[in-house]
């Protein structure tokens, strides 16, 4: 009898289990139709062959919804960086395997040019045929790059500073000058689901059929593109919970983290009845607060704005310097003579060098002076505020060499290196400027120079095995101008709030279709972690990985390095962020 019970019971449970659809959760019903893209007028654009690697611009019309505010005609279409072997195939859906990338915080398509072009490079040495797409956000559209474009022509990167800081007519064309957030109402509507939704429609148009979309493609993203794609998983397409076929998770072959995690419920807020409705009730509520009074104009908070260090301003120097570094890499920099002192610029330049708080304090007045009163080329201008052993912005730096040319000595703001090897707390004080040793110049007389990444033998303050990219295609990729730029002009906050309220619990409003909690990790995932940066010891100690995941280091890999390292390291092997994840492929395929 009671054998007959628990028959019973197992018999009803598979029976409630294949009615609830939950035997294979990436399965879409057999009666769904499949998901149809609405994108049209594909257009694709060559860009450059680089060591094999053809790389172009792919876009297509996709209209924001009516009733947006008015834009320019460029941001009803939306596209990707294209990245495949130069003997490949031609279309997208021959390949064995498309990685689709989502960028972080303000990083436009061209921050991806290095591991995506490595990706592919070390693919074809395991005889695959991959190709990277590194997504564009809608919000490229607004991109400040006819001044860069007019600077290539000329070659002269002044041409560009004179554009945007000094009023200067160039070309014929005065630059209008820099938006404010009361000036960019269409940010408004480029939130998570506008930049998911651009990467659902183009994943369906390229490869229509949806049993290869499940083969071939590989969802990842670096930084917040992690948690976007954890977004993109678990959202309901088509607004129907009673299909799958359209849910995010059921248009990849597996996932990937770049020095971030994969998830739109990293508490997992949505396994316990009581803890969703509560998030829900006061998330869902406080986002729509929130939105209302971005719409509205009551709160400025559209874009970084005038923030020193990451506003629009700031970005468009950095920009600018890369520019500089990649027309006239060993001229005597001219870039800082040239611009205004203008207070977010001036806010920029005294955090990204200062060497200690009395210099940041005094001005420079102690007598260690301020960056204005050196010398230095174009590219060692640019190291200055990049390089792991000069900047101070953790999230900013790569291991892009070493100083040289003069006397340095060892920066103390806004922490000393030492300070990140006390037990516990180091690791976290990472996060202001990263664990390496910094060093400033000490003389105002010499002009100093650069030692790229792969000439620092012998540098006291770094080794070769923290220096890990080529300091001068960092530097042509900060220079591009259009179709992307490296740095977004204008990032819409709109896509941190929206990230804030999903990953917080709010599933109502416009989190509605954020349906499925965790699909991601039903598949094969992958992550790696920058050696050098903070995001394991956040990220991988208080969310951990899938219990299945393929979990990599990137020994000496800061933040940015993850997915801008040079094609061979300083020992000889490929890039490990692309050998890495081209090998995590091959398994796949």
């Amino acid at each position: 009898m009671k054998q007959a019970v628990r028959q019973g019971l197992r018999c009803g449970l598979v029976a409630a289990v294949v009615a609830g659809g939950l035997i294979a959760p990436g399965a879409a019903g057999a009666q769904e139709a499949p998901p149809v893209s609405a994108v049209t007028d594909r257009q694709e654009q060559p860009l450059a062959v680089r060591d094999g690697i053809a790389v172009s611009y792919v876009s297509f019309r996709l209209p924001l919804p009516a009733g947006a505010p008015a834009h320019p005609e460029a941001c009803d279409r939306t596209g990707y960086l294209r990245y495949r072997p130069a003997g490949g195939p031609a279309a997208a859906a021959d390949a064995d395997a498309i990685v689709v990338q989502q960028q972080g915080l303000n990083g436009g398509a061209v921050n991806s040019d290095g591991v995506a072009a490595n990706t592919v490079r070390s693919a074809a040495t395991l005889d695959r045929h991959v190709e990277f797409w590194a997504m564009a956000r809608r919000s490229a559209c607004l991109d400040e790059t006819f001044g860069f474009d007019a600077a290539m022509r000329s070659g002269n990167y002044l041409d560009a500073v004179d554009y945007y800081f000094n009023g200067k007519s160039v070309e014929g064309q005065v630059f209008p000058g820099f938006k404010s957030s009361g000036d960019l109402p269409i940010l408004d509507v480029m939130g998570v689901e506008r930049v998911i939704r651009d990467q659902y429609e183009i994943m369906v148009h390229e490869v229509p059929d949806q049993a290869q979309r499940q083969r071939k493609y590989v969802c990842t993203g670096i930084s917040m593109g992690g948690m976007v794609t954890g977004v993109f998983a678990d959202w309901d397409f088509d607004g129907d919970p009673a299909t799958r076929a359209d849910a995010g998770f059921n248009q990849c072959a597996a996932f990937a983290a770049q020095d971030t995690m994969v998830s739109s419920d990293p508490a997992a807020i949505q396994n316990t009845p009581f803890f969703h409705d509560v998030a829900d009730a006061v998330l869902g509520s406080a986002n729509g607060v929130l939105k209302a009074g971005l719409n509205s104009g009551v709160l400025p908070l559209r874009t970084f704005g005038p923030s020193p260090i990451i506003g629009t301003k700031a970005f468009l120097l950095y920009r600018l310097a890369g520019l500089a570094a990649h027309l006239d890499p060993d001229g005597e920099s001219r870039l800082l003579a040239a611009l205004p002192r203008d207070p977010e610029v001036e806010a920029t330049l005294a955090f990204m060098f200062g060497q200690s708080w009395p210099a940041i304090l005094s001005g420079g007045a102690n007598g260690e002076g301020t960056i204005r009163d050196y010398r230095f080329t174009n590219t060692a201008l640019l190291g200055t505020f990049i390089d792991n052993n000069s900047g101070n912005f953790a999230l900013l730096q790569q291991g892009v060499g070493a100083l040289a040319g003069g006397p340095v000595q060892e920066k103390t703001f806004p922490n000393p290196a030492m300070a990140t090897q006390i037990p516990v707390l180091g690791n976290y004080l990472r996060m202001s400027a990263g664990p390496q040793v910094r060093v400033a110049p000490t003389n105002r007389g010499v002009l100093y120079t650069w030692r790229n990444y792969n000439d620092v033998a012998g540098v006291w303050w770094t080794a070769p095995n923290r220096e890990t990219a080529d300091i001068h295609e960092v530097a042509r990729q900060l220079g591009t101008g259009a179709p992307t730029a490296y740095w977004e002009t204008y990032f819409p906050l709109r896509v941190v709030l929206d990230l804030g309220a999903g990953l917080a619990g709010a599933r109502s409003g416009d989190m509605v279709n954020l349906r499925y909690p965790n699909m991601s990790r039903t598949k094969p995932n992958f992550v790696a972690y920058a050696g050098d940066s903070v995001v394991q010891y956040g990220v991988g100690t208080w969310i951990p990985a899938p219990p299945t995941a393929q979990v990599e280091q990137l020994p000496g890999y800061t933040h940015i390095d993850t997915i801008g390292a040079a094609a061979v390291q300083n020992n000889g092997k490929p890039d490990y962020s692309g050998q890495l994840l081209a090998e995590f492929i091959r398994g796949l395929t």
